[in-house]
């Protein structure tokens, strides 16, 4: 078996010569590698003398030393004759396929050999044939199209390479995401559970406090709880009605049923006063002294927003109120609606009002003082709540006698205005109780309040 044979002849022409000094200018590429077989010896040199400064060039003249040196190296191109003693150029390319499937390959032939050269297509895969005898500049510039040919595969295959070595890194990543992301979940959804407990027992807390000074407020006044419950469900519904932010109705409800502790330190005013203007008895609610009442509550942190709303409940929308004279959008919405909310409920429910009125009387007084001691807008708005009804709200409704009707329940004892506790709550309104209790109404001139 014969060595391969490595020509490197250093008798170059002038030309090559030249070139060579050109390109030595110019960053190096890296030279493909091209196999070379051919069993005779002056073909094989003639090749390589006009192929060797553009690949790198091995050559053999039989096919089996040909075929060990591809077990062992890549060629990125091969030439082949087709007419040879022991193994032909079809017969040769087509091992050689097996074994290099990437290279590109060439037949080398007489135009007498087109029956072998169809062979060669078929069982070798040539990527075309070249013709004997060649022109140098032909088969170069067939070498170069070719050459650059595999370069594009071969930087495909090494994107694509790169691309499912990225992929394959990327799922991976994306697993450890994943994982992250569970743990992660895991965490919060632990975090959020610690959180929503301390968030009930806080609330659970806030509302001690909360119906702790409620029932201070119930003992110094000596007015039940449920009414500054039903002060503060109005006035929630109402800024409601108004479409107010959410953070605004709550403070607007706490306001409610806060809006009276500043009685905490001073006497309860349970006796209304009466005013008299062009020979008529004007209502006067009683303060509910919010000076004091804005100081306690500026006091606990959770309730500051409330501060602005309980001192200014007495502000008249005219600025003829009190404590700093207010006027108009001045006023905070919260407490222009709590003054009309808390007058009407005093006005219609408050057993020591000397002065208390039927609801629709209460209503037409506040109408008659809408843009003076009320805001027009709201008393608009307060109007429609009370004649659409208070039924969809969570407290005792106070209605006239010309509203109750046989058969209604009771929600609250109901006390005569000599203060004689007269039907308990939970009974059940017969005819004759509604017409007993119309005489009564009738001998007093005083508007009983009654609850169902």
């Amino acid at each position: 078996m014969n060595s391969p044979e490595i020509h490197q002849d250093s008798q170059q022409p002038e030309d090559a010569q030249h070139t060579n000094e050109t390109q030595a200018t110019k960053p190096e590429k890296e030279k493909l590698s091209l196999l070379l077989l051919d069993d005779e010896q002056d073909i094989l040199k003639s090749l390589t003398r006009v192929l060797r400064y553009d690949y790198d060039v091995v050559s053999f003249d039989n096919g089996q030393d040909a075929l060990a040196h591809l077990q062992e190296h890549d060629a990125s191109i091969i030439i082949s004759d087709m007419r040879m003693p022991t193994m032909d150029g079809a017969e040769f390319l087509a091992k050689a396929r097996e074994m290099r499937p990437d290279s590109l390959r060439f037949l080398l032939t007489g135009y007498s050999d087109m029956a072998s050269t169809v062979k060669a297509v078929n069982e070798g895969g040539i990527h075309t044939y070249l013709a004997k005898p060649w022109d140098n500049d032909a088969i170069k510039e067939t070498l170069k199209q070719a050459s650059e040919v595999f370069e594009l595969k071969r930087e495909k295959r090494r994107l694509l390479g790169e691309l499912a070595s990225k992929n394959q890194l990327l799922e991976t990543m994306n697993e450890e995401l994943e994982v992250q992301v569970e743990e992660r979940t895991a965490e919060l959804v632990k975090a959020n559970r610690h959180l929503q407990i301390l968030l009930k027992n806080r609330s659970a807390i806030f509302n001690d406090i909360l119906h702790t000074l409620m029932a201070i407020i119930e003992h110094r006044t000596g007015l039940k709880a449920d009414h500054a419950e039903r002060i503060a469900e109005i006035s929630r519904e109402v800024a409601r009605k108004m479409k107010l932010g959410d953070s605004d109705i709550k403070q607007i409800y706490l306001a409610g049923l806060m809006h009276e502790i500043g009685l905490i330190g001073s006497a309860p005013a349970v006796e209304a006063p009466v005013v008299d203007q062009d020979e008529a008895a004007i209502p006067v609610a009683p303060s509910a002294n919010p000076q004091l009442g804005a100081e306690i509550i500026a006091g606990i942190k959770r309730f500051e927003p409330l501060v602005e709303i309980i001192l200014h409940q007495d502000e008249n929308f005219d600025g003829t109120g009190s404590p700093n004279h207010l006027q108009q959008q001045d006023i905070p919405i919260g407490a222009r609606i709590l003054r009309i909310v808390k007058n009407y409920d005093f006005f219609v429910t408050c057993t020591n009002n000397p002065t208390r009125m039927k609801p629709a009387s209460a209503l037409l007084y506040i109408k008659q003082q809408s843009g003076t001691l009320y805001d027009p807008d709201i008393v608009k708005v307060f109007t429609k709540v009370v004649e659409s009804g208070l039924d969809n709200l969570d407290i005792d409704a106070c209605v006239s006698l010309d509203d109750v009707k046989s058969g209604m329940v009771l929600k609250q004892d109901l006390y005569l205005p000599n203060g004689k506790l007269m039907l308990t709550a939970g009974q059940t309104l017969t005819y004759q109780t509604i017409s007993k209790l119309k005489e009564i109404e009738k001998e007093t001139k005083l508007p009983i309040a009654i609850f169902i």
